[in-house]
């Protein structure tokens, strides 16, 4: 009974700290919070916070981690919006924006600075966008948009490549990337 409650209370301790760090990060920044600042906000004390985490990275680590699938997830979740269409969805489907709105656009710059310069962080985000590509096709299937012939993991391989191109470039030119996208080389006809 007292190791339960125990492994409670540190289970406790420990989302504290994460939240707390959370909330200053997203607040100051990822820099200018040190571990002085995430005791103070969550209660408990900076020595007792290295029993939970290795350091100030490992704590960075975690809360990156968690805003990236919060943001991902809500973007995610416009897939399930039936007042859309599918090009609306895909849309909406912006993680950059989606970002912003949750958390504003000052804590998109300090955790894509973060992200950016961070390795492991770069490759759990890539990792996390390239398997939801599937919940994109089946979505676009399920909304009759998508009737190619392709497999779903060939499709899911294209929409990952067209996503690795200059954001800005695509940005500037979605109509004429996203009718490339929609009817290929041939293009639509319009008269049809």
């Amino acid at each position: 009974m007292f190791k339960i409650r125990r492994e409670r209370k540190k289970e406790l301790n420990r989302q504290k700290l994460i939240a707390a760090a959370k909330k200053l990060f997203l607040r100051k920044g990822i820099s200018a919070t040190n571990v002085r600042d995430i005791s103070t906000v969550s209660g408990i004390s900076y020595v007792t916070m290295y029993k939970y985490f290795y350091d100030k990275n490992d704590l960075i680590q975690i809360v990156c981690r968690e805003v990236i699938d919060e943001v991902i997830n809500y973007a995610y979740s416009q897939l399930n919006n039936e007042n859309l269409t599918f090009f609306e969805k895909l849309h909406r489907l912006s993680f950059k924006e989606t970002f912003e709105k949750i958390y504003g656009t000052t804590a998109f710059i300090d955790f894509s600075n973060y992200i950016n310069s961070d390795k492991k962080l770069a490759v759990y985000i890539n990792q996390r966008i390239n398997n939801s590509w599937i919940k994109i096709v089946e979505a676009g299937r399920q909304d009759g948009f998508i009737h190619a012939s392709a497999s779903d993991e060939q499709i899911c391989k294209f929409l990952s490549l067209i996503f690795k191109l200059d954001h800005n470039e695509v940005k500037k030119n979605i109509n004429e990337y996203g009718e490339l996208f929609l009817y290929g080389l041939a293009g639509h006809n319009k008269n049809k």
